[in-house]
């Protein structure tokens, strides 16, 4: 459901930041119970025609959120915003 509603978001926002924020830094966290790759490939195909800049690889996560996956999201979001 999330997925969906991401989609529907970027459909709305897509041409109006087209030129807005090109080179523009971003994250990406992806919750899965088994398979992360559509929801992965899908926001990367948004992301590459925006011209958005990953600051680090995806962090990933399947199943229960655990300490390791906290930290790891909380490097991406420092990334992110140190890259702003």
């Amino acid at each position: 459901m999330a997925y969906v509603t991401s989609c529907k978001f970027c459909d709305c926002i897509y041409y109006p930041v087209l030129d807005a924020t090109i080179g523009r830094p971003y994250g990406l966290y992806v919750h899965g119970s088994s398979d992360t790759t559509g929801a992965v490939r899908g926001v990367e195909t948004i992301a590459t025609g925006l011209k958005w800049k990953p600051v680090l690889p995806p962090v990933l996560v399947r199943g229960a959120l655990d300490q390791s996956s906290r930290d790891a999201c909380w490097e991406l979001g420092a990334t992110v915003a140190a890259s702003l």
